[in-house]
């Protein structure tokens, strides 16, 4: 087990070790876990040059100069957006494209807003999944080329389900157009699903792009955080605090940042490569991660909060959904959906 002083051994490592002027890209990042994480990226790293992705410019704005007070070299660009929609992720990652060659890291933690979880978006697309699933998945595949250009840390991290990935029935997929609301709004809602979809989705694009590793985090309970859900679910989960507690949110914004810049998970091609695309070096006691695959270092991981890969039967459950072709299933699902709203697979 990685302990929480190892992995802050390690952040202090970042400066060292990395270059000055990693390129990160926050979408969700004007609250919660993403917030705290890019400010520990900032105050970890030489003249990094972030983006921040999302709603609330009243937020941004009081980020962005909290920003420059922990780093006053580092560049710091808000992009508002509403990221639920398709249209607009691509519009996001054009200004992105414009304006930088490589991007070095790419951080997902957009949330569900209460008030919009039970609807459509005008793109037809059931709300929870189009933030959870689909805009994430289309924000990977649109900076991917830019993520493979880079020299050192190529990484995507993804905040949501990790551990919760279930079997899917692909006869029977609730996340079909047409099926969101027959399946009943616990199904369609159901973490499980998007979870495993998520965990599939990244290992499709490790396929495509083996010099990049991709991290599906479960962040645990955390105070402060934004769990943006109903009246009802956000009452759980405060029951939920006081009777197994919640880490700080300092704390899992050093925990995010280790997931997101240490070598304990490199990529497919990248675990015994001598080219530091890796991340920050593995510390005494520290070793590579099992990935979805249960093998070490296989470029795809689905990790807890403490950065541990995910129970063993979870890999079991990911292996039969491989075995039933489920990977590719999923990829021509999302391209579908991807094709049907915006006209292309990417921009």
């Amino acid at each position: 087990m990685v302990s929480f002083s190892q992995m802050q051994s390690s952040n202090t490592r970042i400066i060292e070790v990395l270059p000055a002027g990693l390129v990160a890209v926050f979408v969700g990042g004007t609250s919660g876990i993403g917030e705290t994480t890019m400010k520990q990226l900032a105050k970890n790293t030489v003249e990094p040059r972030i983006y921040l992705v999302g709603r609330s410019r009243e937020a941004a704005t009081r980020i962005v100069a909290e920003l420059h007070d922990l780093n006053p070299a580092g560049e710091y660009h808000f992009i508002q957006a509403d990221v639920s929609l398709l249209h607009a992720v691509d519009w996001v990652c054009r200004e992105i494209q414009a304006r930088e060659s490589v991007v070095n890291l790419l951080f997902l933690t957009p949330g569900v807003v209460s008030t919009s979880q039970g609807s459509d978006t005008i793109e037809s697309l059931y709300y929870p999944m189009a933030v959870t699933y689909y805009s994430r998945i289309r924000f990977i595949v649109n900076l991917l080329p830019l993520l493979q250009k880079a020299s050192h840390l190529r990484r995507v991290v993804t905040v949501f389900g990790a551990g919760k990935e279930s079997l899917l029935d692909g006869d029977d997929f609730p996340l079909f157009p047409g099926r969101y609301h027959q399946a009943g709004p616990l199904q369609t809602t159901d973490h499980g699903s998007l979870s495993t979809m998520m965990t599939l989705a990244l290992e499709s694009l490790a396929l495509e792009a083996p010099n990049i590793s991709f991290v599906h985090s479960f962040p645990g309970f955390v105070k402060g955080s934004s769990t943006n859900s109903s009246p009802k679910t956000g009452g759980v989960i405060r029951a939920v605090f006081k009777v197994v507690g919640a880490l700080p949110l300092f704390e899992a914004g050093e925990r995010h940042l280790f997931l997101a810049t240490s070598a304990r998970f490199p990529a497919r091609d990248g675990v015994h490569s001598r080219i530091p695309t890796a991340g920050v070096g593995l510390g005494k006691g520290v070793s590579v991660a099992r990935g979805t695959d249960a093998r070490d270092g296989s470029g795809v991981y689905s990790v807890n909060f403490d950065g541990e890969s995910v129970a063993f039967k979870v890999q079991d459950t990911l292996q039969q959904l491989r075995d039933r072709d489920m990977v590719r299933r999923v990829w021509q699902h999302t391209i579908k959906e991807f094709t049907r709203v915006t006209g292309s697979a990417f921009v």
